[in-house]
């Protein structure tokens, strides 16, 4: 029986996966990834037209299998959207990804090399970034009295994942302690002393699941789509 489709361009997104974290971009060819696959290189050509298309593939799917992580926690707990507990399971679900990992902190250029991802992907997780931003505000979830807190969260945020490439003050931390630092200071300095309002926060978790969900949709047609 013929092997399904998108059966097939998973082994393949697999494959290329696994090469460029070992090899990085450059030194990795499309008849690297087919041979690694096990097919061949017309095969992969059948999925992705370029080289560029299948690595952008590869990070997109990087991005599913993190944004999924976290909606699969939201969706069992709505209590996952409170700051704290939210940026620290993204703290998690990044670090425990290489490659997105290098994404967000922009130590990417021997990994990626001059692959860049598509600006329109950025556009939609902006917008989503900044309706959860003003979701929580407007819900109690975190300080009316923090100025310009959007961005110092962001800042917090950045600094874990960063700080190791500056000191080793954390060399000695489970990433799990870090994750649960991270939390402890988004909780001490950004959140509301009294717990946030059950109604708000479960209206946030579904807001934030349908978002997620829309840009698990868009991601996932932008790496099993028919070359044109």
């Amino acid at each position: 029986m013929p092997e399904p489709s998108k059966d097939r361009a998973d082994r393949i997104l697999d494959a290329a996966a696994s090469l460029l974290i070992r090899y990085g971009y450059r030194k990795v060819t499309v008849e690297d990834v087919a041979r690694q696959a096990g097919i061949g290189k017309g095969t992969v050509y059948l999925h992705w037209r370029t080289k560029e298309k299948l690595f952008e593939a590869v990070i997109l799917r990087g991005y599913i299998e993190l944004a999924g992580e976290l909606l699969d926690r939201v969706r069992e707990d709505p209590a996952e959207v409170v700051p704290h507990r939210f940026l620290r399971a993204s703290y998690l679900a990044t670090m425990r990804r290489p490659l997105m990992l290098a994404l967000l902190t922009g130590d990417s250029s021997e990994l990626l090399g001059s692959l860049k991802r598509d600006s329109s992907y950025q556009a939609q997780e902006t917008v989503v970034g900044d309706r959860f931003a003003t979701m929580m505000a407007e819900r109690g979830l975190i300080r009316p009295d923090v100025p310009h807190v959007q961005f110092a969260l962001q800042a917090v945020g950045a600094g874990f994942y960063l700080v190791d490439n500056v000191s080793e003050d954390g060399s000695g931390l489970t990433l799990e302690a870090k994750a649960d630092l991270l939390a402890y200071t988004v909780r001490s300095a950004f959140e509301p002393a009294e717990p946030a309002d059950p109604a708000s926060v479960a209206s946030t978790a579904a807001e934030l699941v349908t978002l997620l969900e829309g840009l698990l949709s868009i991601y996932h047609k932008g790496i099993y789509a028919e070359p044109g």
